[in-house]
């Protein structure tokens, strides 16, 4: 029974620290523990075995006398015959002298013989032994390492369970399955269990498939494997001291930004209640100050966890909102995110935020004379755009008389051209100005035109002042004569110059081929061809001046019409020299001074312009050719 107790001992201790020596290499399988267990189990069934053979089968005299015959075959046989013989009834009656005699020279014969020699072979000291040193060892690691003991002797007990296995390593656990960015090379780290851990290695190991082993050193309680990138599933293992784990790769495409929502509330002074919504994916985006803004980002995956300018942001499925802001100056807004696999973006994403000034609004005036004289009852019309990015509020038109000696109350006052909206940002409209209509009494005066927004207190934009001569018809009159009077003299030195220049033509006229061949008499009519061109341009000017004129006294009933009738007779005549006429002269001169032979014969044939005649003109003299 020493021998079934010590080979039950040296199982049990045995099996137990095999497995504890696996443990320590790398997760012992179930099916390795359970056999072990198995092993064990079966070393201890030698008790029960051994007491039923050796005590049990033992338990009579008869048993004990037939072991005996196996070694010592003949005293067995004597004490087996005698026991039988001591049993049996009829024997003992037939003559008990002689069973006495029989047991007593038997027992003699028994006494010189040393039983034990007749004992199966016993090996209970070397099982002893070595259940004693199985179990020492067994005891002096619960001694020295009780926490990986008893870890190994639970493992090793319960086969079944998931008892984690303890390392002297120890590593915070992966997760069965790791997720990484595809196509791009990751890094893993593996960090110490600062509390639990007992051994440091100064390297780890991690293995992608059957690549290669990335080594790793340990720096600041982690190890960093830099590992290369990945398009498929694969296997990754990592070995750190005593410490393994076997995990799965799995890449995925990074969470990528899909849109990107701005939510803006424009100031309570623009009346524009409802917010409006723009998507800003481009980056940026200008906002007027003192708007409420709030975005909302959307991203290809579901998220884990986010960030908005490195504060923590609850997502909610894929999207990720900021908290609302009050947008007073220009700003920068990031989104970081997560995703339900823990893959993050590839690079934050940064929203330019512009806050920008509520401009003032523009306008422009069309058809609306800088400078213009105008009759007290005459009509001006114009036209008004005025544009703000926010609404036109309204637009009108301000007039200040110019102080003389002869106004002694200039005029001053406004009048509306037209109000828009808070949604209108662009407004068009027709202006009118009437001096009389508008109590202005004649003098000059500065006209400007005016637009106003709803920014508050914000002065009113005004156009640069249109001058505006305000006179009453007799005045108007006056003005008339003394500008055509003007232009009358204007004319007469047209006339007077046109004169030397037909004086010169003669004498030009007089040369003969010879002489007009001569370098300088080509310079003199070159010279003579670029004053009649100057003076045709005057004449040009002139006519148009007159033509203005002419239009300007058209408006005045003082004016009579058979006077206008006369001056629009002369204009025509002048516009048909300045035209016509003049400029033939001009080009036959610049032809002759440029081919010889041609002043012979050409100038005569044209003599009717060159030589020219001053006629009377219904204006007194003005000249004509």
């Amino acid at each position: 029974m020493l021998e079934a107790v010590g080979i039950g001992a040296f199982s049990l201790s045995a099996a137990f620290l095999c497995v504890f020596a696996l443990d320590r290499l790398y997760d012992t399988p179930f099916a390795v523990r359970a056999t072990a267990f198995a092993l064990a189990l079966a070393g201890c069934m030698v008790a029960p075995f051994y007491l039923h053979r050796w005590i049990w089968r033992n338990r009579r005299l008869e048993n004990l006398a037939r072991l005996l015959s196996h070694k010592l075959p003949r005293i067995g046989d004597q004490l087996l015959g005698i026991i039988e013989l001591a049993g049996s009834p009829t024997e003992q009656a037939r003559s008990r002298t002689l069973c006495k005699a029989a047991i007593e020279q038997v027992a003699e014969d028994a006494v010189h013989r040393d039983f034990r020699a007749a004992a199966p072979d016993s090996r209970h000291r070397l099982w002893s032994g070595l259940s004693a040193a199985t179990v020492l060892a067994a005891a002096f690691l619960f001694v020295l390492f009780p926490a990986a003991a008893f870890s190994s002797f639970d493992r090793f007990i319960a086969p079944w369970s998931s008892t984690p296995r303890y390392t002297f390593t120890a590593i915070e656990p992966f997760a069965s399955t790791i997720i990484v960015p595809h196509g791009e090379a990751f890094t893993v780290e593996a960090r110490l269990n600062a509390e639990a851990t007992r051994w440091h290695p100064e390297r780890g190991y991690a293995q992608l498939g059957d690549q290669e082993p990335i080594v790793a050193t340990l720096e600041d309680g982690c190890y960093k494997f830099e590992l290369p990138s990945q398009i498929e599933p694969s296997s990754l293992t990592f070995s750190i001291g005593d410490w393994t784990q076997r995990v799965q790769t799995e890449p995925k495409l990074r969470p990528e930004l899909t849109a990107l929502m701005a939510t803006v509330g424009l100031p309570e002074y623009l009346g524009r209640p409802e917010p409006t919504q723009t998507d800003v994916r481009g980056g940026s985006i200008s906002v007027v100050k003192g708007s409420q803004a709030s975005f909302s980002a959307t991203v290809s995956r579901a998220l884990s966890a986010a960030q908005v300018d490195g504060q923590a942001a609850t997502p909610k499925a894929d999207t990720i909102a900021s908290p609302a802001m009050t947008v007073d100056d220009s700003r920068s807004l990031e989104f970081q995110w997560r995703d339900e696999y823990g893959l993050a973006g590839k690079n934050p994403f940064k929203l330019a935020i512009t806050a920008r000034d509520d401009e003032a609004p523009t306008l422009a005036c069309e058809n609306l004379p800088r400078v213009k004289v105008v009759l007290d009852t005459e009509q001006l019309v114009f036209q008004v755009k005025a544009h703000d990015d926010f609404g036109v509020k309204s637009v009108g038109m301000v007039w200040k008389g110019v102080a003389d000696d002869l106004v002694k109350t200039p005029a001053k006052g406004e009048s509306p051209l037209g109000v828009g909206a808070h949604d209108q940002t662009d407004l068009q409209l027709g202006g009118t100005f009437t001096a009389k209509s508008l109590g202005i009494e004649p003098q000059e005066i500065r006209l400007r035109i005016y637009a106003e927004d709803y920014f508050p207190g914000r002065e009113r934009v005004y156009s640069a002042p249109y001058r505006l001569f305000v006179m009453n018809a007799e005045q108007h009159a006056i003005w008339i004569t003394e500008q055509l009077s003007r232009w009358h003299r204007q004319a007469l030195e047209v006339r007077d110059r046109e004169m030397q220049l037909y004086e010169t033509n003669k004498q030009l006229r007089a040369l003969s081929a010879d002489e007009l061949d001569s370098p300088d008499a080509r310079r003199r009519l070159e010279n003579q061809a670029n004053a009649e061109k100057a003076n045709g341009r005057r004449l040009t000017n002139l006519t148009t001046s007159g033509t203005n004129l002419l239009r300007e006294a058209a408006r005045n009933p003082e004016l009579g019409a058979d006077n206008l009738e006369a001056w629009a007779q002369m204009l025509g005549i002048l516009k048909d020299i300045a035209g016509n006429r003049m400029p033939s002269v001009a080009d036959l001169l610049k032809q002759a001074s440029a081919a010889p032979n041609v002043m012979a014969s050409t100038p005569q044939a044209k003599s009717g312009p060159i030589a020219g005649q001053v006629r009377n003109t219904p204006g007194g003299g003005a000249p004509a050719q």
